[in-house]
């Protein structure tokens, strides 16, 4: 089950888009809405959806997505897409999700399970990721893995329903980096990053990386 999914199957009169970013899956959602909102920390993430993805049933707000500002159960259905890993506060964002919603909650998270060398591999990978990430101010952090979400609507004492989509598919070092020159580009230690990166290159061997499964669960008020 995905998202997109469904949001087809239920058709929302009113819906919430936290974390849009650039609004490439808003507007894949928008045709199943009566109406959708789309909300984002990042005014230039903001901006480009308004210009690249508009839609008539689509409103962009540049909104951080822990303090929304509408009120108590404004939206029939409300989700997020894997954007709780970039929120350091991301119970807060998720109180916020239940909060403004009257009836359903949707969220689809990256997953890690470390079952094969390749998997485990990735997780190195993406520490990487992380410290040139993080020194540029980049939010993101570790995904989160299903007990934290568990533990979470358990302590809410809210029930939910979950599916893992499990993705074996392998990716080479340069597939899974591919993002990564443009952080050594923006960094003032290109040279450093440059020689971590090949040092990690010449660690791995060749080996391949995995893409991670994804996390679907959805709750109901």
């Amino acid at each position: 089950m995905t998202i997109l999914e469904k949001v087809e199957e239920l058709k929302p009169r009113v819906a919430l888009d936290v974390g849009c970013r650039e609004g490439k899956y808003t507007v894949k959602t928008a045709p199943h809405c009566g109406h959708i909102t789309a909300i984002d920390i990042n005014p230039k993430a903001i901006d480009k959806a308004k210009s690249e993805n508009p839609g008539a049933k689509i409103n962009y707000h540049c909104m951080d997505g822990r303090r929304i500002g509408f009120p108590d159960g404004n939206f029939d259905l409300v989700y997020e897409r894997v954007s709780l890993h970039h929120i350091k506060e991301w119970e807060t964002a998720l109180d916020e999700m239940i909060r403004v919603s009257s009836r359903y909650i949707l969220i689809e998270e990256p997953l890690d399970d470390l079952r094969s060398v390749e998997k485990e591999n990735s997780y190195r990978g993406q520490q990487l990721y992380l410290q040139i990430q993080q020194e540029q101010g980049f939010s993101h952090f570790n995904y989160l893995k299903l007990e934290d979400f568990i533990g979470y609507f358990e302590r809410r004492k809210i029930k939910i329903e979950y599916e893992i989509t499990k993705n074996d598919e392998l990716e080479s070092f340069d597939e899974f980096f591919d993002q990564f020159g443009l952080f050594v580009e923006k960094s003032e230690r290109r040279e450093y990053w440059t020689d971590r990166l090949n040092a990690f290159r010449t660690e791995m061997k060749g080996q391949s990386f995995c893409k991670s499964d994804l996390l679907f669960i959805m709750t109901t008020k």
